[in-house]
């Protein structure tokens, strides 16, 4: 695996609606292999990135990049690589867990039953109350499990994932990071995970990117991260986090 080719790039993206700017020139790289912590505050443009990125919000300016092609044949091409979860999972209501795991397996042109029943196990989605029923009686945590196996069904190269761990309790944010640990360190998937949850964030990513009001604040490694708040004598990677938003507004 060579982890210094480039997946992803932005040069100055900028995406505007209306007079609002979500994305204000935005330039970012991501190297195969890596997971990158996406870090802002509500309205940063965290999620107007993702979706840029999977080609939900088709209008922009600037340049995207994916896997080395930035044509709009090339990106839709690209596309069919990368995995993704933003907002919230999409499912259809009445149908349970594994019919909608097969229903996007067969969208995807495969029907893998096989791997269906893989990712069910993988994320705890066996259990018969969980798995047969219809998915809207299914908790909040498990609806996200779902969410994110189903990402995994076409073995992507690239995982976009906003907010994974939202509405998981203690043990299912645990088990989930592990998953995901597990998943990049023997397939070599390139992630990116978007969460306010910055102290788990910390323990999974090997790069973050910050970002406030559109506006990369900064693009680092978690070992120059590290460092750093040990040089400046902060407590953790979100008080760093808080410095750098004080510094770009001109309040330090």
């Amino acid at each position: 695996m060579d982890t210094q080719e480039t997946v992803i790039s932005t040069q100055e993206l900028t995406k505007r609606y209306g007079k609002k700017v979500a994305l204000d020139g935005l330039s970012i790289e991501l190297r195969r292999g890596r997971v990158y912590g996406l870090v802002g505050n509500n309205g940063s443009g965290k999620t107007t990135l993702l979706r840029i990125l999977t080609g939900l919000s088709p209008r922009y300016e600037g340049k995207v990049e994916i896997l080395g092609r930035g044509d709009r044949k090339g990106l839709r091409l690209s596309r069919k690589s990368m995995g993704a979860l933003v907002d919230a999972p999409a499912y259809y209501d009445d149908l349970s867990v594994r019919d909608n795991l097969l229903m996007r397996s067969i969208l995807l042109g495969k029907k893998d039953k096989k791997r269906v029943e893989e990712l069910r196990e993988q994320f705890g989605l066996t259990d018969r109350d969980v798995g047969t029923r219809a998915i809207h009686f299914c908790s909040l945590g498990q609806k996200q499990r779902f969410g994110i196996a189903a990402t995994l069904l076409g073995e992507p190269h690239v995982l976009l994932l906003d907010e994974p761990i939202n509405g998981l309790d203690p043990s299912g944010v645990a088990e989930t990071r592990e998953l995901l640990r597990k998943i990049n360190e023997d397939s070599g998937v390139t992630m990116i995970i978007s969460s306010h949850l910055l102290a788990e964030l910390y323990k999974l990513a090997t790069d973050f990117i910050f970002i406030d009001r559109g506006r990369l604040l900064e693009q680092i490694s978690s070992e120059e991260l590290d460092a750093r708040i040990a040089e400046r004598g902060m407590e953790d990677v979100e008080e760093y986090f808080i410095a750098l938003v004080k510094a770009s507004e001109g309040r330090v």
